[in-house]
């Protein structure tokens, strides 16, 4: 029997063949990327041996608004995810430029990503960063390109080799954790906030799950419960590898190193189990890359299929997969590579990311009053006056961690924020048409 499509009959369609499971694996996989495996060093230069408490305050608002997108996407259960959100909240102009910030976090993220995979490639084997990062967007776009079922298969294996990693820190860091300083913390209160705007990056992809809808079956229950647990699972392992992290080595330490993690365990075990690491990072950052560029792929076909975009990045191949949007995003990752700045790259996903989250904590605002009939398999309890309280949390943290986040960063996020206005008009005056 064939497999349901999310489209009408007589329509090619996305292929409904992902579990609770696939869907959940698939959200840990794009989270546990070079977010913790790159960025935990980068923190520490802000946070000192306090890194962790960043990594809880990003902790906190992940899942505030993970709850927000569980609603959300229980109420509407497609691909466009973020910009079929806010146009039902507020209209097709601000859906548009959700949408763009939407796929703008998965196309600049996966640059990002790339260059920490081609970071750890130059350090294990001298190879070029930044040839070895686009090589890498390539060979994960042909993937992606293959199938959502071959992709979730490949990113599951990944994901588990990844946590994995991630397990070996915990296990060779745990017994110095008790003497660590965990509040010595250079810059204070502005350290610690400046860092949790950078390290929001390492959260960033479980609200790209919900692209995943029209390929998940029953997704009005699987996408909220596996959202849900992606986070959980997730922040677990993060504040856990922080903690260790800055108790194994001196956070002026680990703020310079290239591989962070590797550090970690070349100095609580030995080079030949750090030398290890970096392979797991490899596989680590790739997942990553695979994950954002097939659900960055999907955005965009659900967008084109609401005619936000051009209806061309709607086709859909013989494979059931977006191959249009698939070839364009990987085109576009690819030329991100280019600026080779890990970092700066992270903040300006980061800045596409809290446009997105400003947004869709808005809209379920919104939507409890336009749409208060409307069935809500998965309702965020906990609300005063009819306003969800973690909605209202997660607006107010947004605006204050973007305010620390690095000027130069905001000011290109600007921009593309400005730019995706500029096309909005074109191309809602051609859905007009």
């Amino acid at each position: 029997m064939a497999s349901p499509t999310a489209t009408s009959p007589g329509q090619p369609g996305l292929r409904r063949t992902l579990g609770l499971w696939p869907v959940t694996i698939s959200g840990v996989g794009i989270v546990l990327g070079a977010g913790i495996y790159v960025l935990v060093g980068e923190a520490s230069a802000d946070a000192g041996s306090a890194t962790w408490v960043a990594f809880l305050a990003a902790a906190v608002l992940a899942a505030v608004t993970g709850f927000t997108f569980a609603e959300l996407a229980g109420m509407f259960p497609e691909a466009g995810a973020s910009a079929a959100y806010a146009e039902e909240a507020f209209g097709s102009r601000t859906g548009f430029i959700t949408g763009w910030l939407d796929v703008t976090v998965n196309v600049v993220g996966a640059g990002a990503v790339a260059l920490g995979f081609g970071g750890y490639a130059e350090d294990l084997f001298g190879w070029d960063q930044r040839a070895v990062a686009i090589a890498s967007i390539t060979v994960c776009g042909v993937i992606v390109y293959a199938g959502i079922r071959e992709t979730a298969g490949l990113a599951m294996l990944f994901a588990v080799i990844e946590g994995g990693g991630l397990l070996i820190v915990i296990a060779v860091g745990l017994p110095d954790l008790p003497p660590s300083p965990f509040f010595d913390v250079p810059h204070g209160m502005k350290g610690i906030l400046a860092a949790t705007a950078l390290v929001f990056f390492a959260y960033e992809g479980f609200e790209e799950m919900v692209s995943l809808s029209e390929e998940t079956t029953d997704p009005t229950s699987t996408i909220p419960r596996a959202v849900l647990l992606a986070v959980g699972i997730t922040s677990v392992f993060y504040l856990t590898v922080a903690m260790v992290a800055t108790a194994v080595v001196p956070w002026q330490e680990l703020s310079v190193s290239a591989a962070p993690l590797a550090l970690v365990v070349r100095t609580a075990a030995n080079d030949r189990l750090a030398d290890a690491l970096s392979v797991i990072a490899l596989f680590a950052t790739f997942n990553t890359v695979l994950l954002l560029l097939a659900t960055g792929a999907r955005i965009t076909y659900g967008m084109a299929h609401r005619r936000l975009l051009p209806r061309v990045l709607g086709a859909v191949s013989g494979r059931s997969t977006p191959w249009v949007a698939t070839l364009v995003l990987t085109i576009v990752a690819a030329a991100f590579v280019l600026s080779g700045n890990i970092a700066f790259v992270a903040q300006v996903t980061t800045f596409a990311v809290f446009g997105q989250f400003l947004a869709v904590n808005a809209a379920v605002i919104a939507l409890r009053r336009s749409h208060r009939d409307q069935v809500r398999p998965f309702a965020i309890r906990g609300t005063v006056a009819g306003v969800p309280v973690t909605a209202v949390v997660g607006l107010a943290s947004t605006l204050l961690f973007a305010a620390f986040m690095d000027r130069d960063a905001l000011t290109i996020g600007a921009v593309a924020l400005a730019l995706g206005f500029v096309v909005s008009l074109f191309m809602l005056r051609q859905r007009e048409v």
